[in-house]
């Protein structure tokens, strides 16, 4: 079992490697992991939770905004900067790049700009969040490998 611990370990190092190498990633995310530890094992796993249920309202609330006749710019423009402070945070790189297109479109009063860059944000966003998941499904499973080895038999 421990083999296939560090094999499992090693094959998430690897993908975050592959992540950050791509920019899907940005080196902060090994900054985030590097505050995982024994008292908080599950730390990446409950920040990527929580960056994905936020990302998920920012996405909505940018979409029922730019479906109205009239666009209130200043409120598209505002929940663009919290989604690209948020995808910073959480070393989302191409989310928050893509998010800085929203922002730039919206100081424009761009519509048609807004409507361009949130399918850009949702498409960077989609992958992004694709592989975070595969993040969180491997570190559970080592956190359960872990588990497994520390109690009696």
């Amino acid at each position: 079992m421990a083999a296939k611990g560090k094999d499992l370990s090693q094959q998430l190092e690897e993908l975050i490697s592959s992540l950050q190498e791509q920019g899907i990633l940005t080196d902060y995310f090994d900054d985030i992991k590097e505050l995982q530890d024994e008292i908080n094992p599950r730390f990446v796993e409950e920040i990527i939770t929580i960056f994905l249920r936020v990302a998920e309202d920012y996405r909505a609330e940018l979409t029922r905004n730019l479906s109205e006749p009239d666009v209130n710019y200043p409120e598209v423009n505002k929940l663009a900067i919290r989604f690209k402070s948020s995808s910073t945070s959480n070393a989302c790189g191409l989310v928050a790049l893509a998010c800085q297109e929203l922002v730039d479109a919206s100081e424009a009063n761009n519509k048609e700009g807004c409507l361009v860059a949130l399918e850009n944000v949702n498409r960077e966003y989609l992958v992004a969040k694709e592989n975070l998941n595969r993040i969180v499904g491997m570190e559970r499973e080592i956190y359960d490998m872990r588990l497994c080895r520390k109690q009696p038999e």
